[in-house]
């Protein structure tokens, strides 16, 4: 049976002068709409009419307020849904295109300049309670401040010396200890309030390249470093450098010979001002790296002794006894190593002045350590920093041997991440030089300040996570 056919059939039995609603209703059923469907057969109800199309238009408004509401309402189990989604699924359900992230996820994992140093004499950088960042060098002129609010750097008070390889220390109350160096037995404290300089007591004895570590009842811990008043003459001392010359033969730059290493310590009272001896390290460590870990105990790695394998054994100083214990060792020795305290307790070990592509873990519990992964490159003079987020940056160095009288920055400006949730290095954004022995910290907000490259240069950058 044809539309018209259907028709007919619809006027007979309506009987009607006026076609009726019903009439309407089976017409409309019948007609043919655009693209060859059938309309929808809508009964009709002439004496609810009104009434009906009140409560449609009711329900429709009731549901474009209701729903979005209901998928937007609080989710409560294992599938339920973080706040970005919950967003992202009301955007959805009203029409919207979902919200896009925040300005300051738009540079993750890139890197971008801020201001420059006023001298390239910062070896060293401290995080201030305040927010901003003290950077010391060797020189008694060198301290200046970084403020990220303004990203910029600008001087403050001198040191009451000379003081490169000196220990640094933020105290428990904000003020910053800095003990021997180039300034012998001296110490002085820095106070970020009035941004003066001011000498505390004095140490047993000179002190360069020295550890000062906060312990958690306040005091500090300093220990090693070498004495540079006595000089000792040995082979595992002497550092020759040399390159071809040019009968072919190695024509002899020069020697070295460093100073005896210490392994005595001592402990400074800010409450006191004086410093106290506590227990001797097993061997005379400089240019090592000293740990506190989540139980007060303080972790030292590495030695000024690239050459002697007991500069591969690591120790432990136990507050409680006040005395150093061996532990686990590296599978290298060397010095110049960076060390992190994860968040499971874990002490990640990377850098150190001999060439190598590894890093590694000290686990506490079993007093071992162990390769946590490779890097891209044999690489070495590389700022290690702890983020905010647990997971460490790796940034610059290069891979040229140790003895290279002119090192060429190789990988330079090249970064990676260790994830220890993972296990694995990956690279990320590049710096915008090479960068070697530069100062790295990390910021109140979670970037990593970088700044200098070999005490050489001035500029600084800014990684964003």
């Amino acid at each position: 049976m044809d539309i018209e056919d259907r028709i007919r059939d619809a006027v007979r039995e309506d009987q009607r002068p006026e076609p009726s609603p019903a009439f309407h209703g089976r017409v409309m059923a019948v007609l043919p709409v655009r693209g060859g469907r059938t309309r929808w057969m809508l009964p009709a109800f002439p004496r609810f009419a009104p009434a009906a199309a009140l409560a449609l238009v009711a329900a429709i408004a009731v549901a474009a307020i209701g729903l979005p509401l209901a998928l937007s309402g609080p989710v409560t189990g294992p599938g339920a849904a973080t706040p970005s989604k919950s967003a992202a699924v009301t955007a959805t359900a009203t029409g919207t295109a979902p919200p896009t992230p925040a300005p300051a996820e738009a540079g993750t994992g890139m890197f971008t300049p801020t201001g420059s140093m006023i001298t390239a004499d910062a070896r060293s950088a401290v995080l201030l309670l305040d927010g901003r960042v003290l950077f010391l060098g060797n020189a008694a002129d060198s301290p200046q401040i970084y403020d990220p609010k303004t990203g910029e750097f600008s001087r403050t008070g001198d040191m009451t010396t000379d003081r490169g390889g000196a220990g640094i220390a933020r105290l428990g109350d904000g003020r910053v200890l800095l003990v021997g160096g180039w300034g012998g037995d001296t110490a002085e404290i820095y106070d970020p309030k009035t941004g003066k300089f001011s000498p505390t007591g004095s140490l047993g004895g000179p002190r360069e390249g020295a550890t000062a570590t906060l312990l958690l009842d306040g005091r500090v811990l300093v220990a090693g470093g070498d004495n540079p008043l006595i000089m000792g003459w040995s082979p595992n001392f002497v550092a020759m450098a040399y390159r071809p010359g040019a009968g072919g033969g190695n024509e002899v730059h020069g020697t070295a010979v460093g100073p005896a290493m210490l392994a005595s310590a001592e402990l400074y009272d800010p409450q006191t001002g004086k410093f106290t001896p506590t227990g001797s390290m097993t061997i005379g460590r400089t240019g090592h790296t000293a740990t506190r870990l989540a139980d007060g105990r303080v972790l030292m790695v590495g030695a000024g002794d690239m050459y002697h394998s007991s500069s591969a054994l690591a120790e432990i100083y136990d507050p409680g006894t006040g005395k150093f214990s061996q532990t686990g060792s590296l599978p290298f020795a060397g010095a110049g190593f960076h060390t992190a305290l994860l968040a499971d307790g874990r002490v990640f070990v990377a850098g150190g002045d001999i060439v190598h592509n590894s890093v590694e873990l000290y686990d506490p519990k079993t007093g071992e350590f162990s390769i946590a992964g490779t890097v891209d490159q044999n690489r070495r003079s590389y700022s290690s920093t702890l983020l905010a987020d647990g997971r460490v940056l790796l940034a610059g160095g290069y891979s040229d041997p140790p003895l290279a009288v002119e090192p060429t920055p190789s990988v330079g400006n090249s970064c990676v991440i260790y994830d220890p949730a993972t296990g694995q290095l990956s690279p990320t954004g590049s710096m915008s030089m090479a960068r070697l022995d530069a100062t790295a910290i990390l910021l109140a907000d979670g970037r990593v300040l970088i700044a200098g490259e070999n005490a050489s240069v001035t500029s600084a950058e800014i990684y964003q996570p």
